[in-house]
């Protein structure tokens, strides 16, 4: 890896340093006054390693170390590249311009001040700045390719239904109802089921079933969409229709079948499946466990898709927050617990976050 570097990326890159100092990183970044080393392995993997004066940095095979020198290669760091967050350069306070190394899962340096406020810093001479960024872009492009995940989901385009004798029919519905057990009770449901779906809404898996109260009365079609959960009623008595959001569930788990929580099922025997939304818990009976379980793995995978598509990010650390960890910080500091490096780190971590 060969690095180019001109005054204008550098100043765009850095702006809190001179253009005279610019011209004198430029100068001592190239051979032989640059401070990276290129070391080559047996298999070609290009190691990069920049000596600072309080430490030495080292990138190569997925991994980053820091070393502290002269101490016979005592690692102050070494992990691999995918437990890291970001690396940065920054200049602190007192001018001093450091390399910033956050860890992805941080343990807590000091309770209620979590570490990825609290970087690693390893010192640079200003000399250094030019190759500095070569590193920290080579790590971060790592870094990147690191959390890149092709994962193939599967199509849940709804299709478009088509007429048929009995009505509209679509495809998913009829695919999900070829899965499950057959019943001829069923037929009038299926025929419900392809009216009751939504254009935007793609049908997972279907199971006759017994509703138990507060779910409902008797047996129906329970079907799991990527929107709702259906329960249509067979038989003939008076038809009626219940549907969940998928939103409003937290979770569903196939369980012995009963007909009140605790007591067994004597009536319909096999597997149930309890459907919990956060304040009850809604319990079917099935009559085939292959198709209660099929529709539980269904209702579970419709929620988890719910909650990645339409979950908030994580929230930024409050005002309040920040002020209770700045609390605990003088407190630690003024017992001895923290020296003033530390203090000054951690305070300046907590100030970036404001």
């Amino acid at each position: 890896m060969q690095l180019h570097w001109s005054t204008a990326g550098a100043r765009e890159r850095f702006p809190n340093v001179s253009t005279a100092l610019l011209y004198v990183a430029l100068i001592m970044s190239c051979p032989p006054y640059r401070g990276v080393r290129h070391n080559y392995s047996a298999g070609g993997t290009d190691i990069v390693e920049l000596r600072t004066p309080t430490a030495i940095l080292r990138h190569g095979k997925g991994r980053v170390s820091v070393i502290r020198p002269g101490s016979d290669g005592e690692r102050v760091l070494d992990v691999p590249v995918s437990d890291l967050l970001k690396v940065r350069l920054n200049r602190r306070a007192d001018d001093a311009v450091v390399i910033e190394i956050y860890l992805r899962h941080p343990t807590p340096v000091l309770t209620g001040v979590p570490a990825d406020r609290t970087p690693l810093p390893v010192l640079l001479n200003e000399n250094d700045v030019p190759a500095a960024l070569g590193i920290v872009d080579r790590i971060n492009d790592q870094i990147l390719a690191t959390q890149r995940i092709d994962v193939a989901s599967p199509d849940l385009t709804p299709p478009a239904p088509e007429e048929g004798k009995s009505g509209p029919t679509r495809g998913d519905v009829e695919r999900a109802v070829r899965r499950m057990a057959p019943r001829k009770e069923a037929r009038s449901a299926v025929n419900a089921l392809n009216r009751f779906v939504t254009p935007n809404e793609y049908v997972l898996e279907t199971a006759i079933a017994t509703a138990l109260p507060p779910a409902g009365v008797g047996m129906g079609l329970l079907a799991a969409t990527t929107d709702r959960l259906l329960f249509i009623s067979v038989g003939t008595g008076e038809r009626y229709a219940h549907e969940l959001p998928v939103a409003a569930i937290l979770s569903a788990r196939t369980v012995e079948g009963r007909s009140a929580p605790g007591e067994v099922d004597t009536r319909h025997g096999g597997s149930g499946i309890d459907v919990n939304d956060g304040g009850r818990i809604l319990h079917f009976a099935g009559l085939d466990r292959a198709d209660t379980e099929r529709v539980t793995c269904a209702v579970n995978f419709a929620v988890r898709r719910e909650a990645n598509d339409g979950a908030p990010g994580p929230a930024d650390p409050g005002v309040s927050q920040l002020y209770s960890e700045w609390e605990l910080l003088v407190e630690r500091h003024s017992l001895g617990m923290v020296d003033d490096g530390q203090f000054q780190r951690y305070g300046r971590g907590i100030l970036r976050s404001l």
